[in-house]
């Protein structure tokens, strides 16, 4: 009998016929042997200045769906804790999301404990809030009580120094009371000011033409570093990869958060805001796999998807291959 994936390893409809096992993604159990966590939130509220993309919020759900139908070659375990979900029909408020975000809170703070990889998935970016949050109180309450049980499985009592890398086109350092599109950096901002702190930032692919000059000057008044979408070309590669190893000297423990509108609209159509020009794939992956093998990578977000403007799932694969690109070095 013909062999077809030997002959025509491409099938009729473009797409090619992978040798590699689908993700078999199991419920998360805190009994299980460490691994990486899906947690989805349900939220868009840092979006709700355009109406047009409320879709959003129904982001996660179609990342995990993806996860399980395309091929997965990592030896990292996945398991899927499911999804952070609003209790109204009409959308997230702010005082329904305060209540979200505790609920992420709490359950990232126990995935951490027990040494897990947790990776969540937007919706809109401010999924990064509590990620961070998480973070950095556990990595600080590890590191204050270096007796206890928990700090002995994690890897964090050597040093507190936390940073954020935000692949992203937009600094998300808005200034607001309130969550607001491009504001969840600027919310873990007033986090660390609150808690005494150190606010570390280093942002890829920021785009001059989506953040204003006023953002900017405060990105360089709260120390942040980065660079512009434009800098961000592979002929660039030694100058990027140069920028993120000196970043990576100066933390100890790194909470990787990935907007999908860092990338063109050719291949990420599906996002709140869809741009013309954006990042390579090629350099987002190189500065994935740069961070992830630093072992200093704690916790990941991937946002920004909306699946009602996602042609055939193009961007909810690109999630999805994202997430195999981090898992790849775990």
């Amino acid at each position: 009998m013909l062999d077809v994936k030997r002959w025509f390893p491409f099938s009729f409809l473009g797409h090619p016929v992978s040798t590699h096992p689908r993700a078999m993604i199991e419920p998360y159990a805190e009994q299980r042997k460490a691994g990486a966590v899906i947690l989805g939130l349900a939220s868009d509220l840092s979006l709700s200045d355009y109406d047009i993309y409320s879709g959003a919020k129904e982001g996660p759900d179609m990342i995990r769906q993806m996860l399980v139908r395309m091929p997965y070659s990592g030896a990292l375990p996945i398991y899927d804790a499911g999804v952070i979900e609003a209790q109204s029909y009409f959308g997230v408020k702010e005082d329904e999301f305060d209540t979200m975000r505790a609920a992420q809170y709490a359950k990232l703070c126990a995935m951490l404990k027990l040494g897990h990889l947790p990776v969540m998935l937007g919706g809109g970016h401010e999924v990064a809030i509590a990620s961070y949050q998480a973070l950095s109180d556990t990595v600080n309450q590890a590191g204050n009580d270096s007796s206890s049980e928990e700090s002995q499985i994690l890897p964090f009592v050597e040093g507190n120094r936390i940073g954020i890398i935000n692949i992203d086109a937009n600094f998300q350092l808005r200034r607001s009371l309130a969550v607001k599109a491009g504001s969840a950096f600027h919310s873990v901002a007033a986090f660390c000011h609150t808690n005494n702190r150190t606010f570390r930032y280093l942002g890829l692919g920021m785009c001059d033409h989506i953040n204003s000059q006023a953002t900017m000057a405060y990105a360089s008044e709260l120390g942040a570093q980065w660079l512009l979408d434009s800098e961000m070309k592979m002929k660039n590669r030694k100058r990027i990869q140069a920028v993120v190893a000196r970043y990576l000297e100066q933390v100890d423990h790194i909470h990787l958060s990935i907007d999908l509108s860092v990338f063109s609209s050719a291949i990420a159509g599906g996002v709140s805001l869809s741009r013309v020009f954006g990042v390579n794939l090629a350099v987002v992956e190189m500065v994935i796999s740069q961070a992830m093998a630093s072992n200093k990578v704690r916790i990941v977000d991937i946002a920004g998807l909306n699946p009602e403007y996602d042609y055939q799932n193009q961007t909810a694969r690109l999630a999805v291959s994202l997430l195999h690109h981090v898992l790849k070095y775990r």
